[in-house]
């Protein structure tokens, strides 16, 4: 279960988050709202190329999960987790909602913490999940691209973990 939500912190965090940083400025905000429109059209419809068009042209991009093995560095890797994530849900069916961050940009560099809730289906069956997502973004030319990303999830019973 943790795989599949792992790419879907793509969907909605820097949107939301990037909304609420008040020292960043609109064309910053702009740019980083096309970013995660682009993957989450990318990531829903299962086109992996797609996402990683998203991605900075680095060879030490990063994605981390919260588990062991949830670490991914380089093109090659990040692309296999995502191609490994696409089959944890029905292509289409992603929603996301964020709320809760905080976000900056220093130069050619932005950042940003956010909680997002998220809808999909998997094999016609509904669900729904939260993850905290962290991450930053750069610009590379004059498009900015997802460097790094975090993403959390609380795992067993939400109940026992508030424990």
């Amino acid at each position: 279960m943790m795989k599949r939500l792992g790419l879907l912190v793509f969907l909605c965090w820097f949107a939301a988050g990037i909304s609420q940083a008040q020292e960043v400025d609109q064309s910053i905000k702009d740019g980083v709202k096309a970013l995660w429109e682009a993957q989450q059209k990318a990531f829903d419809n299962h086109d992996v190329d797609g996402v990683m068009a998203t991605y900075a042209d680095s060879d030490d991009i990063m994605l981390m999960g919260t588990g062991p093995g949830e670490h991914w560095v380089g093109k090659e890797e990040v692309k296999d987790a995502y191609s490994n994530f696409m089959k944890g849900f029905d292509a289409n069916t992603v929603e996301a909602k964020c709320g809760e961050g905080a976000g900056s940009a220093r130069g050619d560099v932005v950042w940003l913490t956010i909680v997002c809730h998220f809808k999909d289906q998997k094999q016609g069956e509904n669900r729904e999940f939260v993850l905290n997502l962290s991450g930053v973004i750069v610009k590379q030319g004059e498009d900015w691209r997802y460097h790094t990303i975090h993403f959390s999830h609380l795992m067993g019973n939400p109940e026992q973990a508030a424990k």
